[in-house]
């Protein structure tokens, strides 16, 4: 069980040769690597759809544009335990950035092949309240139109999509998002893996979704099992996603520990704290003190997680 930590925030403001020494020097051995950075979001809301991301280009392309990162993850001895692709999938104005997004977590599949990354975290389209052109049964279809789309590829790698539970905002506060709902996330997990025909789907479970939306580790947990592939670990105030320290807020971690020691969990620790390395919000000398407390939080879960019983 690695520990491991968002590249995104870090290596993004320092550069790759400064924040993966860091990150090892910290005590980590592997991270999540942020590849989702390197789409011109903004760029989706305009046509035509092209040249807003690297993973339009062809595998060696997308390799030679990720060589000096990969170099300096090696050089540190890191694993890239997980990585997460770019979003939003799906535009409510623009219907045809769809495709375009199939077409890159396609190509972010074979990368994370490549470079021995296990899990690819896709986030789902999710169910807006202000949404008067879909339903919830026309977004599940988008769902299974955009997951179904992967399934060629996946078969052909060691590589497991990673759906998430999610989060959306309103006017009048924060929704349930796809898989916020542990029995909606069962459903589409295994129904993939039956299209399938072997285990490519699984969940990246995240702590301050689940916090955000009220929802119980104890409750949820049990439910989705061994599903749980991956995890995005952070902390909030319950209000904002603000992807802090855990400790720093108000998510229950016993429950947490707990939860996944009773389904036997076996996956890696993967810290999402970004917001708490950031250079913008922090002396650039205290981030190795934060990581090195990020990092023994992550000692102390490993260990509650793994005791006997």
């Amino acid at each position: 069980m690695q520990i491991s930590v968002q590249s995104g925030g870090l290596v993004s403001n320092v550069g790759p040769e400064a924040g993966y020494r860091m990150i090892r020097e910290a005590g980590f051995t592997a991270i999540d690597w942020n590849i989702d950075s390197s789409l011109n979001r903004a760029g989706m809301k305009k046509l035509p759809l092209e040249n807003l991301c690297i993973f339009e280009r062809p595998l060696d392309e997308v390799m030679a544009y990720f060589a000096d990162q990969l170099t300096h993850i090696r050089k540190n001895g890191l694993t890239i335990t997980q990585a997460h692709a770019p979003f939003p999938a799906y535009m409510l104005e623009r219907p045809e950035t769809l495709d375009y997004s199939i077409g890159l977590y396609r190509r972010c599949i074979e990368l994370c092949d490549a470079v021995g990354c296990q899990n690819l975290i896709v986030h789902s389209i999710s169910f807006y309240g202000s949404d008067y052109t879909n339903t919830p049964e026309s977004i599940k279809a988008l769902n299974y139109r955009l997951y179904g789309s992967l399934i060629d590829v996946l078969t052909k790698t060691n590589v497991t999509v990673c759906l998430e539970n999610l989060f959306t905002s309103s006017p009048k506060g924060l929704l349930e998002g796809a898989c916020s709902n542990p029995y909606e996330a069962v459903e589409y997990i295994d129904t993939l893996n039956e299209m399938a025909g072997k285990p490519c789907f699984g969940l990246c479970l995240d702590t301050g979704h689940l916090n955000l939306l009220r929802k119980d580790f104890r409750v949820y947990v049990p439910i989705l099992g061994q599903r749980i592939k991956a995890l995005h670990i952070h902390d909030n105030n319950g209000l904002a996603d603000q992807h802090l320290l855990p400790y720093t807020g108000t998510v229950n971690w016993n429950d947490f520990c707990q939860s996944l020691h009773d389904i036997g969990y076996a996956g890696n620790l993967s810290f999402e704290t970004f917001a708490q390395v950031r250079p913008d919000r922090l002396n650039r000398e205290l981030i190795p003190l934060f990581l090195r407390t990020i990092c023994g939080v992550g000692e102390y879960f490993r260990a509650r997680i793994t005791e006997a019983n």
